[in-house]
C-alpha cells in the first residue's frame, strides 16, 4: 500500500541525515489548479530544527502558481501554530468550509 501511494504522489521531498530518512513532505495533486499536502513527517528527534518548514516552502516554491494548496491537520495549537508560520490559514478564514466523503474510521 506504502509504494502504490507513493508512486502515485505529485512530489516527494526528503530531508536526510547521512542515508537517513528524517523527513518528508508528500504532495498529490494535479499541480496546477490544486496542490494537496498529503504528509508532513519530521522524526520526533529532529523537530523544531527547521526540516519541517523547509520542507513545506520548498515544495511550495515549487508550485507557488498553484490555484490552491491544501491540507488537513490535527487541530493542536502547535498544529495551527506551524502552519500559520508558514502562511496557511484555517477555511474559515476564507469564508470557505471543508468536507470528509464517507465514514472513514479504521
Amino acid at each position: 500500500m506504502l509504494e502504490k501511494a507513493l508512486s502515485h504522489s505529485l512530489a516527494i521531498y526528503l530531508a536526510l541525515d547521512g542515508d537517513a530518512v528524517v523527513g518528508l513532505i508528500r504532495l498529490v495533486g494535479d499541480g496546477f489548479s490544486s496542490v494537496f499536502v498529503q504528509d508532513l513527517i519530521v522524526l520526533p528527534s529532529y523537530q523544531r530544527q527547521g526540516i519541517g518548514s523547509t520542507l513545506m516552502k520548498e515544495a511550495l516554491g515549487d508550485y507557488r502558481d498553484a490555484y490552491q494548496v491544501q491540507l488537513v491537520t490535527e487541530e493542536t495549537e502547535k498544529n495551527l501554530g506551524f502552519y500559520r508560520s508558514l502562511g496557511f490559514g484555517t477555511l474559515s478564514t476564507y469564508d470557505c468550509t471543508g468536507m470528509s466523503w464517507g465514514d472513514r474510521k479504521r
